[in-house]
């Protein structure tokens, strides 16, 4: 069987734990074979692969299976898998989402511009995957404007938190929102819902997981303005042990997010029985039966404050709390394997 290379450049020049160094790493701790995976980065200067771990020799295409599960918008990478299509290597692509490009107004000015590069290298890739039956329909329809192009949609995995299966208790009062903290992701909804229902003397905290990235002004300011509230706790920096402690004292987790290629989040909730308010057009909740789910038609603050009065009812958590119970939501385990097929055939 032939060895499979994986192109891990971007985690190597960034060994961050979220987003798509998730899922890197969740590949490489799952890969189940028969081929062997080997890790290599972009070399510019060697002009080609070396191995991640010694970042010294070149390491030979020919014959093997090359594997890139990351966004990059670097120009000589992209020439060198334009080139590598172009001379019939075996190359297949993992894709997460289009929004730089199909939703620019969340991202900085330029975003879309700096990232066409890779758009030009993945007109040349004739194997490619997705996370989300919304991205598989985005390329078809918006980036390769070809219904002729298409690959396999693998689910993410909601089990990643190691966070064992947890029970309603009236005493949870806690709704947690958790990710990166930027435009798109619209926590401002959130904290103007939670700041409503405080004003009215609701009794409930907020847990707010996330680094402020990008344009967050709002946030921002929201943020400054509730320092020292007590209903509030604001963790920007969290490993899995932080957010494990938060979930597992939580009544719900909620969140608002207006563009998303997957959602991983809700995901890991409702993976540990936790039910969730969302987004009703998230794709990872798309992906499950209704249930555990308060499906937001509106992202905007009435709609979460009218969300988080329901799940304060007792009655309404409780019921909410079995059906989450009954959902069975893909695991990593079963991401890699079928991711893992699928490279495997290339």
């Amino acid at each position: 069987m032939s060895e499979v290379l994986i192109d891990l450049s971007e985690l190597a020049a960034e060994p961050a734990r979220t987003g798509i160094q998730r899922v890197e790493r969740e590949i490489l701790r799952r890969w189940p074979g028969p081929a062997s995976l080997e890790p290599v980065v972009f070399d510019a200067g060697a002009g080609g692969f070396v191995r991640f771990a010694e970042r010294t020799a070149k390491v030979a295409v020919g014959g093997k299976i090359v594997f890139n599960p990351e966004l990059f918008y670097d120009p000589r990478r992209v020439e060198f898998y334009r080139a590598l299509c172009r001379d019939g290597a075996k190359v297949s692509w993992l894709l997460y989402d289009f929004l730089p490009w199909l939703a620019p107004g969340f991202f900085h000015a330029g975003a879309a511009r700096v990232g066409m590069d890779f758009l030009r290298a993945l007109r040349d890739v004739r194997r490619v995957a997705f996370i989300s039956e919304e991205t598989r329909a985005d390329y078809r329809a918006a980036v390769m404007r070809d219904r002729a192009r298409d690959g396999p949609v693998f689910a993410l995995g909601g089990d990643g938190l190691g966070l064992a299966r947890q029970a309603f208790d009236p005493a949870r009062r806690s709704f947690v929102s958790l990710g990166t903290i930027e435009p798109r992701r619209n926590v401002g909804a959130i904290l103007e819902a939670f700041r409503t229902l405080w004003a009215e003397g609701v009794e409930a905290k907020l847990v707010l997981i996330g680094k402020l990235i990008g344009t967050g002004g709002r946030e921002r300011a929201m943020l400054a303005s509730l320092a020292g509230a007590p209903q509030l706790s604001f963790i920007e920096e969290a490993d899995e042990e932080t957010v494990r402690e938060a979930l597992s004292r939580a009544r719900a987790l909620v969140s608002a997010s207006r563009a998303e290629g997957f959602g991983l989040p809700p995901f890991e909730a409702l993976s540990a029985g936790i039910p969730v308010i969302a987004p009703e057009d998230m794709p990872s909740v798309r992906l499950l039966a209704p249930l555990g789910q308060i499906r937001l038609g509106r992202v905007d603050a009435g709609a979460i404050a009218e969300a988080v009065r329901a799940l304060l009812d007792d009655e309404v958590a409780a019921r909410l709390w079995a059906e989450a119970a009954r959902l069975a939501v893909p695991g990593w385990e079963d991401f890699a394997r079928a991711l893992a097929d699928w490279v495997q055939e290339g």
